[in-house]
Protein backbone atom coordinates (compact mmCIF):
# COMPACT_ATOMS: atom_id res chain seq x y z
CA UNK A 1 0.00 0.00 0.00
CA UNK A 2 2.84 2.37 0.82
CA UNK A 3 4.35 1.87 -2.62
CA UNK A 4 1.01 2.44 -4.30
CA UNK A 5 0.41 5.64 -2.31
CA UNK A 6 3.82 6.96 -3.32
CA UNK A 7 3.06 6.21 -6.96
CA UNK A 8 -0.24 8.09 -6.77
CA UNK A 9 1.42 11.06 -5.11
CA UNK A 10 4.16 11.07 -7.73
CA UNK A 11 1.59 10.97 -10.53
CA UNK A 12 -0.21 14.00 -9.09
CA UNK A 13 3.09 15.84 -8.68
CA UNK A 14 4.05 15.02 -12.26
CA UNK A 15 0.73 16.39 -13.52
CA UNK A 16 1.31 19.59 -11.54
CA UNK A 17 4.82 19.83 -12.98
CA UNK A 18 3.55 19.43 -16.53
CA UNK A 19 0.85 22.02 -15.90
CA UNK A 20 3.31 24.53 -14.51
CA UNK A 21 5.69 23.88 -17.37
CA UNK A 22 2.83 24.50 -19.78
CA UNK A 23 2.12 27.84 -18.13
CA UNK A 24 5.67 28.93 -18.95
CA UNK A 25 5.32 28.14 -22.64
CA UNK A 26 7.80 29.54 -25.11
CA UNK A 27 7.35 33.20 -25.86
CA UNK A 28 5.88 34.37 -29.14
CA UNK A 29 7.89 36.42 -31.63
CA UNK A 30 9.63 39.61 -30.65
CA UNK A 31 7.50 42.45 -32.00
CA UNK A 32 10.60 44.67 -32.07
CA UNK A 33 12.47 44.10 -35.31
CA UNK A 34 16.21 43.54 -34.92
CA UNK A 35 15.92 43.97 -31.16
CA UNK A 36 19.32 42.34 -30.64
CA UNK A 37 21.03 44.37 -33.39
CA UNK A 38 22.11 41.23 -35.24
CA UNK A 39 20.49 41.69 -38.66
CA UNK A 40 23.40 43.46 -40.31
CA UNK A 41 25.85 40.79 -39.17
CA UNK A 42 28.59 43.36 -38.84
CA UNK A 43 29.76 46.40 -36.88
CA UNK A 44 29.86 50.15 -37.41
CA UNK A 45 27.33 53.02 -37.56
CA UNK A 46 25.86 51.74 -40.82
CA UNK A 47 24.94 48.46 -39.08
CA UNK A 48 22.10 50.26 -37.27
CA UNK A 49 19.47 49.02 -39.69
CA UNK A 50 15.89 49.91 -40.55
CA UNK A 51 13.37 49.91 -38.91
CA UNK A 52 15.55 51.48 -36.23
CA UNK A 53 15.68 55.23 -36.81
CA UNK A 54 18.81 57.03 -35.68
CA UNK A 55 18.81 60.78 -35.00
CA UNK A 56 21.59 62.95 -33.65
CA UNK A 57 22.50 66.47 -32.65
CA UNK A 58 26.24 66.94 -32.23
CA UNK A 59 28.14 69.67 -30.47
CA UNK A 60 31.91 69.48 -30.48
CA UNK A 61 32.16 65.79 -31.35
CA UNK A 62 30.85 64.79 -34.77
CA UNK A 63 33.07 61.76 -35.33
CA UNK A 64 31.64 59.19 -32.91
CA UNK A 65 27.98 58.51 -33.74
CA UNK A 66 26.20 55.57 -32.14
CA UNK A 67 27.52 52.34 -33.56
CA UNK A 68 27.19 48.56 -33.48
CA UNK A 69 30.06 46.85 -31.67
CA UNK A 70 31.08 43.21 -31.36
CA UNK A 71 31.08 41.39 -28.05
CA UNK A 72 34.32 40.21 -26.43
CA UNK A 73 36.42 42.35 -28.75
CA UNK A 74 39.31 44.64 -27.88
CA UNK A 75 38.95 46.55 -31.14
CA UNK A 76 38.78 50.32 -31.24
CA UNK A 77 35.79 52.40 -32.25
CA UNK A 78 33.62 51.90 -34.34
CA UNK A 79 33.69 48.08 -34.09
CA UNK A 80 34.56 47.97 -30.39
CA UNK A 81 34.38 49.98 -27.19
CA UNK A 82 37.75 51.71 -27.51
CA UNK A 83 39.64 48.53 -26.62
CA UNK A 84 37.44 47.48 -23.69
CA UNK A 85 36.02 43.99 -24.16
CA UNK A 86 32.25 44.04 -23.57
CA UNK A 87 30.88 40.68 -22.37
CA UNK A 88 27.88 39.14 -24.08
CA UNK A 89 24.58 40.29 -22.59
CA UNK A 90 22.67 37.65 -20.62
CA UNK A 91 19.56 36.08 -22.11
CA UNK A 92 16.55 37.91 -20.65
CA UNK A 93 13.80 35.60 -19.40
CA UNK A 94 10.96 35.85 -21.88
CA UNK A 95 12.96 37.45 -24.70
CA UNK A 96 12.73 35.13 -27.74
CA UNK A 97 15.83 36.72 -29.29
CA UNK A 98 19.33 35.73 -28.25
CA UNK A 99 21.91 38.45 -27.51
CA UNK A 100 24.07 37.14 -30.33
CA UNK A 101 27.35 38.82 -31.24
CA UNK A 102 26.53 42.53 -31.37
CA UNK A 103 25.17 45.42 -29.32
CA UNK A 104 24.45 49.13 -29.83
CA UNK A 105 26.96 51.59 -28.35
CA UNK A 106 26.39 55.26 -27.47
CA UNK A 107 29.71 57.04 -27.11
CA UNK A 108 29.70 60.56 -28.64
CA UNK A 109 30.77 63.56 -26.52
CA UNK A 110 28.63 66.68 -26.28
CA UNK A 111 25.78 65.11 -28.24
CA UNK A 112 22.15 63.99 -28.09
CA UNK A 113 21.32 60.78 -29.94
CA UNK A 114 18.26 58.55 -30.22
CA UNK A 115 17.47 55.11 -31.54
CA UNK A 116 13.75 54.59 -32.09
CA UNK A 117 11.26 52.19 -33.59
CA UNK A 118 7.45 52.27 -33.69
CA UNK A 119 5.28 49.15 -33.56
CA UNK A 120 1.53 48.63 -33.68
CA UNK A 121 -0.01 46.97 -30.63
CA UNK A 122 -3.54 45.68 -30.17
CA UNK A 123 -5.27 45.69 -26.78
CA UNK A 124 -3.83 43.07 -24.46
CA UNK A 125 -0.98 42.24 -22.12
CA UNK A 126 2.65 42.39 -23.22
CA UNK A 127 6.04 41.82 -21.65
CA UNK A 128 8.66 44.45 -22.51
CA UNK A 129 12.31 44.98 -21.66
CA UNK A 130 15.93 45.60 -22.59
CA UNK A 131 19.46 45.48 -21.10
CA UNK A 132 22.15 48.15 -20.66
CA UNK A 133 25.83 48.14 -19.72
CA UNK A 134 28.18 50.90 -18.50
CA UNK A 135 31.75 50.41 -19.77
CA UNK A 136 34.55 51.25 -17.36
CA UNK A 137 36.55 53.40 -19.78
CA UNK A 138 33.52 55.62 -20.33
CA UNK A 139 32.63 55.73 -16.64
CA UNK A 140 36.15 56.95 -15.84
CA UNK A 141 35.75 59.92 -18.20
CA UNK A 142 35.20 63.30 -16.56
CA UNK A 143 32.06 64.14 -18.56
CA UNK A 144 28.73 62.61 -17.57
CA UNK A 145 25.92 61.29 -19.75
CA UNK A 146 22.21 60.70 -19.22
CA UNK A 147 20.25 57.82 -20.68
CA UNK A 148 16.55 57.04 -21.04
CA UNK A 149 15.12 53.70 -22.11
CA UNK A 150 11.51 53.71 -23.31
CA UNK A 151 9.91 50.53 -24.66
CA UNK A 152 6.42 50.48 -26.20
CA UNK A 153 5.68 53.90 -24.76
CA UNK A 154 6.78 52.94 -21.23
CA UNK A 155 9.74 54.68 -19.62
CA UNK A 156 11.60 51.76 -18.07
CA UNK A 157 14.58 53.73 -16.77
CA UNK A 158 16.27 57.14 -16.76
CA UNK A 159 19.70 57.61 -15.20
CA UNK A 160 22.84 59.72 -15.15
CA UNK A 161 25.81 57.39 -15.53
CA UNK A 162 28.02 58.90 -12.81
CA UNK A 163 25.33 59.32 -10.16
CA UNK A 164 23.04 56.41 -10.96
CA UNK A 165 24.61 53.99 -8.52
CA UNK A 166 24.39 51.29 -11.18
CA UNK A 167 27.29 48.84 -11.13
CA UNK A 168 29.94 49.40 -13.77
CA UNK A 169 30.82 46.59 -16.17
CA UNK A 170 27.68 44.61 -15.30
CA UNK A 171 24.65 44.09 -17.50
CA UNK A 172 21.43 45.45 -16.02
CA UNK A 173 17.96 44.43 -17.21
CA UNK A 174 14.69 46.33 -17.00
CA UNK A 175 11.50 44.47 -17.85
CA UNK A 176 7.83 44.64 -16.90
CA UNK A 177 4.36 43.78 -18.10
CA UNK A 178 2.36 46.32 -20.05
CA UNK A 179 -1.42 46.44 -20.46
CA UNK A 180 -2.50 48.07 -23.71
CA UNK A 181 -6.08 49.34 -23.59
CA UNK A 182 -6.18 51.05 -26.99
CA UNK A 183 -4.85 49.76 -30.28
CA UNK A 184 -2.28 52.05 -31.82
CA UNK A 185 1.36 52.76 -32.62
CA UNK A 186 3.73 52.68 -29.66
CA UNK A 187 7.21 54.15 -29.58
CA UNK A 188 10.36 52.41 -28.41
CA UNK A 189 13.17 54.93 -28.00
CA UNK A 190 16.59 55.16 -26.39
CA UNK A 191 17.93 58.65 -25.75
CA UNK A 192 21.56 59.36 -24.91
CA UNK A 193 22.69 62.86 -23.95
CA UNK A 194 26.36 63.40 -23.18
CA UNK A 195 28.19 66.30 -21.62
CA UNK A 196 31.59 67.75 -22.32
CA UNK A 197 34.35 65.54 -23.67
CA UNK A 198 35.28 62.96 -22.72
CA UNK A 199 31.86 61.64 -21.64
CA UNK A 200 30.46 58.41 -20.21
CA UNK A 201 29.21 55.66 -22.53
CA UNK A 202 26.25 53.24 -22.60
CA UNK A 203 25.80 49.90 -24.40
CA UNK A 204 22.32 48.40 -24.99
CA UNK A 205 20.95 45.10 -26.27
CA UNK A 206 17.97 42.69 -26.12
CA UNK A 207 15.13 45.11 -26.78
CA UNK A 208 11.87 43.18 -26.83
CA UNK A 209 8.08 43.36 -26.79
CA UNK A 210 6.29 40.01 -26.55
CA UNK A 211 2.57 39.31 -26.32
CA UNK A 212 1.41 37.94 -22.97
CA UNK A 213 2.77 37.97 -19.43
CA UNK A 214 5.59 35.57 -20.12
CA UNK A 215 7.41 36.22 -16.83
CA UNK A 216 4.41 35.28 -14.68
CA UNK A 217 4.76 32.28 -12.39
CA UNK A 218 0.99 31.93 -11.98
CA UNK A 219 -0.48 29.04 -13.97
CA UNK A 220 -2.76 29.95 -16.84
CA UNK A 221 -6.38 28.63 -16.97
CA UNK A 222 -5.41 25.63 -19.09
CA UNK A 223 -2.69 24.77 -16.59
CA UNK A 224 -5.13 25.01 -13.69
CA UNK A 225 -7.53 22.70 -15.54
CA UNK A 226 -4.77 20.16 -16.08
CA UNK A 227 -3.81 20.27 -12.41
CA UNK A 228 -7.43 19.78 -11.31
CA UNK A 229 -7.78 16.78 -13.62
CA UNK A 230 -4.52 15.38 -12.26
CA UNK A 231 -5.53 15.78 -8.64
CA UNK A 232 -8.99 14.33 -9.40
CA UNK A 233 -7.48 11.30 -11.07
CA UNK A 234 -5.07 10.76 -8.21
CA UNK A 235 -7.91 11.07 -5.69
CA UNK A 236 -10.09 8.59 -7.59
CA UNK A 237 -7.25 6.11 -7.74
CA UNK A 238 -6.66 6.51 -4.01
CA UNK A 239 -10.35 5.96 -3.23
CA UNK A 240 -10.39 2.86 -5.45
CA UNK A 241 -7.36 1.50 -3.65
CA UNK A 242 -9.01 2.05 -0.26
CA UNK A 243 -12.15 0.20 -1.39
CA UNK A 244 -10.03 -2.72 -2.57
CA UNK A 245 -8.23 -2.88 0.76
CA UNK A 246 -11.57 -2.76 2.66
CA UNK A 247 -13.03 -5.59 0.52
CA UNK A 248 -9.99 -7.72 1.13
CA UNK A 249 -10.37 -7.19 4.86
Amino acid sequence: MGTRMKLIAFTAAAVVGVALAGSAAAAGPNLITNGSFEDAGTTGPAAIMTPWTYTSSFGTDTTHPATIIQYNSTAGYPSGAFGESIPTAPQISGDPDHPGNFAAYFVADDATETLSQTIHLNPGTYTIGFSAYIPLNGFDNSGDASFTGEVAGQNLVTFDVHSSGLPVQEWQTWDETLTVATAGDYLTQFTYHSGAAPAADVVIDDVFVVAGNITSSAPEPAAWALMIVGFGGAGAALRSRRRQVAAAA
